[in-house]
């Protein structure tokens, strides 16, 4: 039988990463310029799909309290934030690297021209206030999962 704050958690933790979701499909495919530069929201079917269908496996296992399939969704929601910090941090604070060699992505996908708040480090690709956001929520995210399945395995 779940406690209180093991269920509490759980909630907290599926509401945050469907937040994120929803945040995540308004940003792909709804044009706020110059919050975003969508392209097209037709091309960014695949993005809303591999962040969609991961977290909406992970929803399912905390709400049926899955253990194994918890401990697992909160590994990914912290290599899904690793991910977007290789993506934007290392290129913005260490500019061209092994991993990031070529920034032609970021003119190519019209980050140049969104929104900002970050000083121009060089060259480098700046992060924009779009994918910030999504970096926040990937936060609490990873935060809310891992307190959310720490009282899942608590209380067993």
């Amino acid at each position: 039988m779940a406690n209180l704050t093991e269920t509490i958690w759980i909630k907290v933790a599926i509401g945050s990463q469907l937040a994120m979701l929803i945040y995540f499909t308004v940003d792909n495919h709804v044009d706020l310029y110059p919050w975003n530069n969508l392209r097209s929201p037709v091309a960014e079917l695949r993005s809303t799909l591999a962040g969609w269908i991961p977290f909406l496996l992970i929803m399912l296992a905390f709400a049926f309290r899955v253990r194994w399939g918890m401990v697992a969704g909160t590994i990914y929601a912290y290599v899904w934030l690793l991910l977007q910090i290789r993506q934007w941090w290392i290129p913005y604070l260490f500019g061209p690297t092994p991993l990031h060699r070529d920034f032609s992505w970021y003119y190519e996908h019209g980050y140049s021209e969104t929104l900002k708040i970050l000083p121009p480090i060089g060259d480098h690709p700046i992060p924009d206030l779009q994918h910030m956001s999504l970096q926040a929520l990937s936060l609490i995210v990873a935060v809310t999962a891992t307190v959310g399945c720490y009282e899942a395995l608590e209380s067993k």
